[in-house]
């Protein structure tokens, strides 16, 4: 492994460790010593890659969207599927690993929760939902056009992501016993509701 391979590996393990520990602990409870621990580094590795937890934190969450919308954009792009199969493929991509993993729900939770007091996580909550419908609303359009049907694409779209923030809610606090398989179903309620199936 190279010298910057292995300066990104740690960054990345850092960010991994700072999930899970937003997870198990909430955003207070995240102190530098347990996202060390979870690391297994030292609390000198945080301070060269971040000025503060903060940074480290608002990295982590800006890492997680940015792999969850890289994975939709792949998606969305993918011309051998219809834009039907796309939309169904985009949603199922919310509730399934990697986008979804327990500690990943529990942790978007709690910095949903945090963003209500505090701007810098409320900005990348606010990008992620407005890059998402910029990218579904398109396949919506398609969608409708391909079935001869009306539609207001870009509500569809922004329903869609309603919907899968709501399955995430359940499924991070365990309330309304959804599974990952039920979330699957709801999406592809919504979607047929959206495109008159």
């Amino acid at each position: 492994m190279s010298q910057a391979e292995n300066r990104e590996y740690r960054r990345a393990s850092l960010l991994q460790a700072a999930i899970i520990t937003v997870a198990r602990y909430d955003i207070e409870g995240a102190t530098v010593e347990r996202i060390c621990n979870e690391a297994g580094a030292s609390r000198g590795l945080i301070a060269h890659y971040f000025d503060s937890k903060e940074s480290l934190l608002l990295a982590a969450l800006e890492n997680w969207f940015n792999t969850a919308l890289g994975i939709k954009t792949h998606i969305a792009q993918d011309t051998s599927l219809s834009a039907e199969e796309r939309i169904r493929e985009i949603a199922y991509s919310s509730v399934s690993p990697p986008t979804y993993s327990w500690e990943i729900a529990a942790a978007w939770q709690a910095f949903t929760n945090a963003s209500r007091h505090n701007p810098a996580y409320a900005k990348p909550i606010r990008n992620a939902s407005r890059y998402a419908t910029k990218l579904i609303a398109p396949l919506f359009f398609q969608a409708a056009d391909d079935l001869g049907i009306e539609l207001d694409a870009k509500d569809a779209a922004m329903g869609l992501y309603i919907l899968d923030d709501g399955l995430w809610n359940s499924l991070a606090t365990g309330k309304d016993k959804l599974t990952l398989t039920k979330a699957r179903a709801c999406c592809d309620r919504y979607i047929d509701g959206c495109l008159n199936r």
